[in-house]
C-alpha cells in the first residue's frame, strides 16, 4: 500500500506511525508505575527523570548535528568521510560518557540523599543513563542523516515495548524505583544496539589518520542550541508566568488547555524528522531544497488542520479524554492553544529547514520576538485568555517572518 507514495511521504507514513506507538507505550508506562508504586516512590522517580532529562536534554543537539553531516557526506558519495566522521564521533563520545557518568556518580550519593532517595542502586543505574545519553544522539542522527528511517522507527517502538515490558517485570518483583529506572537504562541499551545493526558497515574502530574538522561540528552547535533554547522558551514560558501571576485555579485551567495545545505541536514532528536530511542532502549537492520545504508545509497544514477540526466540532470528549474534566474556560483555551501551537508547528518546521541548510538569518528575528513575547506575557496578563492570544499573535509573525525568509533566500 505505502508503494504508490513517494519515498518522502512513506517515510513520513513510517516515522508517524512508529512514534506514535512509542508514544502509546510511553503513556502504558506512565500508568503502570503510577498504578502499581506507592505515592512516595512515584515522587521519587519523577524527581530522578528531571534530574536526566534536565542533564541529558542539551545533548539532543548533537543528534541534528550528526544528522546534518551524515546526510551531507552521504549525499556527496563520501562514503569515506563519513565513516572517520561517524568513528571519530564515537570514540570522543565513549570517553565524554566515561567521565561524565563518573563525575556524576560522585555527585549523585548525596544529591539523592537530599531528595530523601535511599537506593543506592539508582545512583549507579542514573549514572549508567547519563553514559547512555552521550551516545544514543550519534546513532539517531546517523540513521535519520542516512534516511534509515525503517530502522529508526524499529528501534523508537522496541526500546518503547522494552521499557514497559521490563518496568512491569521488575516492578512484580519488588525492585520498585530502580526496577522502573534499570528497565529505562536497559530500553535504551535495546535501542542502540538496533541503531548499530544498520550503521556497523560505518564504523571503524582501528586507529585511524581523520580528516575530519570536528571544530566545525561544534561551531554548528550553537544555533542548534540557541534556536532549541528560544523554540522551548516560547512554547513553554507562558505556563511558567501564568503560574507566577495567577491564582492555583486559574493556571490548573490553563494547564488543562495546554495538555490540548502539546498535541498541535507534536502531532507533526514525524515531518520536521524525515524533512531535515533530505533537505540537508539536497543542500549539499547545491540544489534547491524549497520544494520539500513545500511538500512539508502542506503536511503539517493537512495535519494541524485535521485535529483542529476535529477539536472544534468534539470539544467535550477530546478535553474529557485527554484531562478527565471539563470547564468552559479550558474549552476556550483549547481553541487557542491549537491555533498557536499549530502556528508554532509551522514555525519549527521552518526552522529545521534553517538549520538543514546552514542559513542562520532567522536566529536573530527568533531570539527578538522569543524577548518580545515573554515581555508582553509580563504586561499583558488580563486574565489567562489574554495570555494565549499573545501566543497566538506571536506565533502567527514568527511564521510569517520565517516563510518570508525561506524564499527571499531561494530568489537569491
Amino acid at each position: 500500500m505505502l508503494k504508490k507514495f513517494d519515498s518522502f511521504t512513506r517515510n513520513i507514513i513510517i516515522v508517524f506511525a512508529g512514534t506514535s506507538l512509542a508514544n502509546i507505550f510511553g503513556l502504558l508506562f506512565q500508568l503502570l508505575i503510577a498504578h502499581r508504586l506507592a505515592a512516595a516512590d512515584f515522587a521519587a522517580f519523577n524527581a530522578m527523570l528531571s534530574i536526566f532529562v534536565i542533564l541529558s536534554t542539551p545533548l539532543s543537539t548533537l543528534q541534528l548535528a550528526v544528522a546534518k553531516y551524515s546526510s551531507g557526506f552521504s549525499a556527496r558519495g563520501e562514503e569515506m568521510k563519513l565513516r572517520f566522521f561517524l568513528s571519530g564521533f564515537l570514540r570522543r563520545l565513549i570517553l565524554f560518557s566515561i567521565v561524565t557518568s563518573l563525575i556524576f556518580l560522585v555527585f549523585s550519593f548525596p544529591l539523592l540523599e537530599k531528595l530523601k532517595i535511599s537506593s543506592v542502586s539508582c545512583s549507579y543505574i542514573l549514572s549508567g543513563l547519563i553514559a547512555v545519553s552521550w551516545l544514543a544522539p550519534l546513532f539517531t542522527g546517523a540513521c535519520q542523516g542516512l534516511e534509515l528511517f525503517g530502522w529508526l522507527t524499529t528501534s523508537t517502538v522496541a526500546g518503547g515495548a522494552m521499557k514497559l515490558t521490563l518496568a512491569f517485570i521488575f516492578i512484580g518483583l519488588g525492585f520498585g524505583i530502580a526496577g522502573t529506572i534499570g528497565a529505562l537504562l536497559l530500553s535504551s541499551l535495546c535501542g542502540i544496539i538496533i541503531f548499530y545493526i544498520p550503521l556497523k558497515k560505518l564504523f571503524i574502530w582501528h586507529k585511524i589518520k581523520e580528516e575530519i574538522k570536528y571544530k566545525e561540528v561544534l561551531v554548528y552547535l550553537l544555533p542548534l542550541a540557541s534556536s532549541n533554547l528560544c523554540f522551548m522558551a516560547l512554547v513553554n514560558s507562558d505556563m511558567l508566568l501564568v503560574r507566577y501571576f495567577f491564582s492555583a485555579f486559574d493556571s490548573g485551567l490553563y494547564a488543562l488547555g495546554q495538555v490540548v495545545g502539546k498535541i498541535f505541536l507534536f502531532l507533526p514532528a514525524a515531518v520536521s524528522l524525515v524533512m531535515f536530511p533530505r533537505t540537508s542532502g539536497i543542500s549539499a549537492k547545491n540544489m534547491s531544497a524549497l520544494p520539500t520545504l513545500k511538500k512539508s508545509l502542506a503536511y503539517v497544514s493537512i495535519l494541524c488542520c485535521s485535529a483542529f477540526l476535529f477539536y472544534n466540532i468534539f470539544p467535550d470528549f477530546v478535553m474529557k479524554a485527554l484531562t478527565g474534566k471539563i470547564y468552559p474556560d479550558s474549552i476556550m483555551l483549547g481553541r487557542l492553544f491549537g491555533f498557536s501551537m499549530s502556528f508554532f508547528a509551522l514555525l519549527f518546521l521552518l526552522i529545521t529547514y534553517f538549520l538543514s541548510i546552514k542559513d542562520f538569518r532567522f536566529i536573530k528575528y527568533l531570539v527578538i520576538f522569543t524577548a518580545l513575547q515573554v515581555l508582553a506575557l509580563f504586561i499583558l496578563h488580563g486574565n489567562i485568555l489574554q495570555v494565549q492570544l499573545v501566543l497566538c499573535v506571536n506565533a502567527v509573525l514568527l511564521f510569517v517572518i520565517h516563510l518570508i525568509l525561506a524564499f527571499k533566500y531561494e530568489r537569491h
